[in-house]
Formats: C-alpha cells, sequence, structure tokens
C-alpha cells in the first residue's frame, strides 16, 4: 500500500531543493582569444551573459590578446578606428592595417611546433582570411567557436541595455585586466612551448593552452 503522505513529503522537499538551488549566472565582456580563466569562469555558470552596450574601453581583451613567443610575451592587438563612437558594438576594426596577417603570422611562429597546432588551425585561420567590419562581431565569432572547442554547452545571453550594478550575477566585465594577469590566482598549469626558457605564465590567450595541451578542461 502507498504511504501518500510520505510521498507528498518527498515531492515537496525536491520542489523545495529546486527553488532552493539559486542559478549561477554570469557577465562578461567580449574578448579577444580570452585568458583561460575567463572560459572556465564561463563554463561554470548556469547562464551567461554578454556585455552588448557597455562603451569601449581601450588597453583591455576586448581588442588584444597575450600568447607566448620565442621572445617572450607578446601583446596581440585589434587597431581600431578612433571616433567619437563610444559603444562596443559600434567599435570599426582599422582595416587599413594588415593586423590579421600580421597576428596570424605571429601566432603561427610562436605555436607551429606545438604538439596540436596543426590539428587546430583550420578551425583559426578562416577568422583571419574574413574581413570584418565591426571588433563586437569578429570576437563574437571567435567566442562561439572557442565555446564549441572548449565544450561549453551554456548559450551566450546578450544583454539588452547596460546596467552598472547588474542584480543576481557574477560581474565579470573588468575582472580580466591585462595589467593584473599576473596576480590573479593560479588555476591550472601546464607545460607551455618555451617552458625551457621560462617559468610558467599564467593566463595567456586561450590558445596558448589549447595548442599546447590538446585538451579541454
Amino acid at each position: 500500500m502507498i504511504n501518500y503522505s510520505v510521498c507528498k513529503k518527498r515531492y515537496f522537499c525536491k520542489i523545495i531543493t529546486f527553488i532552493s538551488k539559486k542559478l549561477i549566472q554570469k557577465l562578461f565582456s567580449i574578448a579577444y582569444f580570452p585568458p583561460i580563466d575567463y572560459l572556465l569562469e564561463m563554463k561554470n555558470a548556469d547562464r551567461v551573459f554578454l556585455e552588448a552596450f557597455e562603451n569601449y574601453q581601450k588597453q583591455t581583451y576586448r581588442n588584444r590578446a597575450t600568447i607566448l613567443t620565442s621572445n617572450g610575451l607578446y601583446d596581440l592587438i585589434i587597431p581600431v578606428i578612433r571616433s567619437s563612437v563610444k559603444q562596443i558594438k559600434e567599435i570599426r576594426i582599422d582595416n587599413s592595417v594588415a593586423w590579421q596577417r600580421n597576428h596570424w603570422k605571429t601566432i603561427e611562429s610562436a605555436y607551429n611546433h606545438s604538439p596540436y597546432f596543426l590539428y587546430y588551425r583550420d578551425f583559426f585561420e578562416p577568422h583571419f582570411q574574413k574581413k570584418y567590419i565591426f571588433l563586437f562581431d569578429f570576437n563574437m565569432e571567435l567566442l562561439y567557436l572557442l565555446q564549441e572547442l572548449f565544450k561549453i554547452t551554456n548559450p551566450i545571453i546578450l544583454t539588452l541595455s547596460f546596467d552598472i550594478q547588474p542584480e543576481n550575477m557574477e560581474d565579470f566585465r573588468d575582472y580580466f585586466i591585462p595589467k593584473n594577469r599576473t596576480f590573479r590566482p593560479k588555476r591550472m598549469q601546464y607545460q607551455q612551448v618555451f617552458s625551457d626558457r621560462c617559468d610558467f605564465l599564467k593566463n595567456l590567450a586561450c590558445i596558448d593552452y589549447l595548442f599546447t595541451t590538446g585538451t579541454v578542461f
């Protein structure tokens, strides 16, 4: 005989447990080949929001990525057109400079001898051959690719307006800053391409991890 009172208690316990579990929501700015910590935070979220209405900020990962070359750390910087426009979605790339060719040659030179560069190069090279007008569009296409390669299943939700202090979500829009790269906690360590020449360097562009380990977290 079924004890309905026990079933009801179990049912309500499940409801209470479900309600009490808060969704982990995180808000990010766009980034060009973001640091590995950026993707780790993204993967460890229930909902991922991307800021689409902020003002563009110079000297951030919004238009730069840090890789390791034979000469040490190197910043790949996407040139943007100076104008009175400030909103991130309206920032135009300065294609009068052959930045795509230069960036890809630098990446190729730095990682050509890494264990998995040849495997992954075909995923990335087309993005350096296609012309983009807006920085936001270029970064978004790369971010969708990185989601796929790193097996991040959380869909990206673009914000509908700018909120200085967003509620019920962790704000990572200004957390990942190049000048503070070495001061954040080290979460994972792996053998880098030039490990015979220098100590482990934290939070390089995510492609450094991908090309050298060939794995996803």
